[in-house]
């Protein structure tokens, strides 16, 4: 059996080099909501996470930073080939929000999507 592999190493929100049902496997770790090395990041893709910050609104900006990721997991089922494997590496978040320790569930929400 002959098989190919390419590594592709790009924004997942917009894969339009790819073609549907194209891919057999991915493998992602994405940024986490809710850890702050990554908020920044979501920040600049969605203002609004930055107020929902400044109003200590934690789960409002928990849900907006993964409106952002549902943008990969769209275009991850749109790629992926029948049968073919989706590999993602989730890590749950904990974060202190107005004095008040949070526990924020990636998996569940990713899941769910």
């Amino acid at each position: 059996m002959n098989t190919s592999h390419k590594i592709i190493l790009q924004d997942s929100r917009e894969l339009r080099n790819i073609e549907d049902e194209e891919v057999d496997l991915i493998v992602t770790s994405p940024p986490y909501p809710m850890i702050e090395m990554w908020d920044e990041m979501f920040i600049k893709q969605n203002p609004e996470i930055e107020r929902a910050f400044k109003e200590q609104e934690g789960f409002k900006a928990f849900e907006y930073m993964h409106r952002e990721l549902d943008k990969v997991w769209k275009e991850t089922y749109r790629v992926l080939s029948q049968g073919g494997i989706a590999c993602i590496n989730i890590g749950d978040a904990t974060r202190t929000i107005s004095n008040r320790f949070q526990l924020f569930a990636n998996h569940q929400r990713i899941i769910k999507t």
